[in-house]
């Protein structure tokens, strides 16, 4: 299947830098109307204006703040008071002090560990593995609907694993906001890979490129 939003080619960004000349196929081109109108109408609910307006505030200063201040700065500025974190357990020690920070600022902090209850992959009937029932799996719905009982008003995500996060997205009543991602290879910073692509993972990628590579009847 062809691709046809394609911003990873973009030398350009016209979108950004205005002055400059778009590139002929700018994903700018596949916006209709009824698209852009539909934005529009979404970005003008009270709620996701509330947001895009802290979201524009706290951006200002981006390149001088880090992203625990970013944080505390958005909380604020949407009126949050009660806050969810969304904790990955082998993250609970960056969990405290991040929840620490901000009863700080004055929020009240909850915290919800992802392996709650214990489940074992047969509980959920997931796939065994070969040494039987496995490690505990995550527990990223329960995590969501723990925290839109007590009715957080904001929820961050720490470390939860890829794809287990979107499942807690898809429950959260209450607003999500990424704090950081787990990433047991690079002490948690994803990008080091992409930085290194072509060096020290270049194998290492290139294998589990091909050994998951999805067949072209699944992509047209």
């Amino acid at each position: 299947m062809e691709s046809k939003l394609k911003c990873m080619s973009c030398g350009t960004t016209a979108c950004e830098f205005t002055e400059r000349e778009a590139p002929s196929f700018c994903a700018q081109s596949a916006i209709s109307t009824e698209l852009h109108d539909e934005a529009r109408r979404l970005y003008a609910l009270p709620e996701n204006h509330a947001i895009m307006q802290a979201a524009a505030k706290v951006s200002e200063d981006t390149a001088n703040s880090t992203r625990v201040q970013d944080t505390i700065k958005f909380a604020n500025l949407v009126g949050a008071k009660h806050i969810g974190i969304a904790s990955c357990t082998i993250m609970l020690h960056e969990t405290r002090t991040l929840a620490k920070l901000l009863e700080q600022a004055g929020f009240h902090v909850e915290t919800v560990g992802c392996k709650l209850e214990g489940n074992r992959r047969a509980d959920l009937d997931l796939e065994p593995v070969e040494d039987g029932e496995g490690s505990v799996v995550c527990n990223p719905i329960v995590q969501a609907l723990l925290l839109n009982e007590i009715k957080t008003d904001l929820n961050i995500l720490m470390g939860i694993c890829v794809g287990h996060d979107a499942l807690f997205c898809k429950y959260s009543t209450a607003p999500v906001t990424t704090f950081t991602t787990k990433d047991f290879l690079t002490g948690n910073n994803p990008c080091a890979v992409l930085y290194t692509a072509q060096s020290c993972y270049r194998k290492k990628l290139q294998r589990t490129a091909e050994e998951w590579h999805v067949p072209d009847s699944q992509t047209s």
